[in-house]
């Protein structure tokens, strides 16, 4: 999560991103793996998914969620899709987060 500087000079922490703004990062994420045949070869290979119905997936909440916990995985990764999106790397984690919703007992 992104920090922003609180008026009286502390810090706090941006508030979690909406499932909505989760799912258009995860969008971009497959973009951003799409844009490298190595690194969606890597993920197709991992999930098992097949080429020609990424499309058809690409809307799925599960299939969103399974892009960015790829991504959250592997810190390299991680980091350089933060910085091709300007974004902290805390803030996808963030959004992974979002998706996958509270974690139950």
């Amino acid at each position: 999560m992104e920090k922003t500087r609180h008026r009286l000079g502390g810090e706090k922490r941006a508030a979690p991103p909406s499932k909505s703004d989760a799912r258009s990062m995860a969008l971009r994420s497959l973009v951003f793996l799409a844009e490298d045949d190595e690194r969606m070869g890597r993920f197709l290979a991992l999930t098992g998914a097949d080429p020609g119905d990424i499309r058809a997936l690409a809307g799925a909440e599960g299939f969103q969620l399974a892009l960015l916990e790829h991504i959250c995985a592997d810190e390299p990764l991680l980091i350089a899709f933060a910085a091709a999106e300007n974004l902290a790397p805390e803030s996808v984690v963030a959004a992974r987060a979002a998706l996958a919703g509270p974690i139950m007992d």
